[in-house]
């Protein structure tokens, strides 16, 4: 949907997303910004090869196939990649573009679960209890630190609302 939308950008500038609902929350300034094209290509594109290697990687998974450990550990180095860039651009919908992307805060929410998973799937049988809630804890965290600076930063935005 987000691919289709950028390329309808691209064809009419003035598209409206249907994802842009106000100037706060507005997937339309997120992909016009050249942050949405980070590596010169719209980051949708990113999202569409990443996440069907973890679908199918989770389909697999609960089907019962035994992906072997090098396929985990590519995933989990591929989710911190993912996770490098997320950061990066957690910072420029906060602070530089001051939009909210809705598919984006989507991707800011799997990632973690994501590299948590690809990380627990590597240490295997060998992780232990308190390994896998520490895992658990730094999704949390990642949740927690997110939800605040999203809070903070649009809190006239928020309080306006409520």
């Amino acid at each position: 949907m987000l691919t289709i939308d950028k390329i309808k950008l691209l064809e009419d500038p003035n598209f409206v997303p249907g994802c842009s609902f106000d100037p706060t929350i507005s997937c339309g300034s997120v992909m016009q910004s050249w942050q949405g094209s980070v590596f010169g290509f719209p980051n949708p594109l990113i999202g569409i090869a990443s996440f069907s290697v973890v679908i199918v990687a989770g389909v697999l998974a609960l089907g019962g196939v035994a992906l072997p450990r090098w396929f985990w550990a590519g995933l989990a180095i591929g989710a911190a990649a993912g996770i490098a860039l997320v950061i990066f651009l957690i910072f420029s919908s906060l602070f530089v573009i001051h939009a909210l992307c809705l598919w984006c805060m989507l991707v800011w929410t799997i990632m973690p679960i994501v590299l948590a998973t690809a990380v627990a799937a590597v240490l295997g049988p060998k992780a232990t209890l308190p390994v896998k809630q520490g895992l658990a804890t730094l999704v949390l965290l990642w949740y927690i630190v997110v939800i605040s600076l999203i809070v903070v930063q649009f809190w006239d935005y928020w309080s306006s609302k409520f």
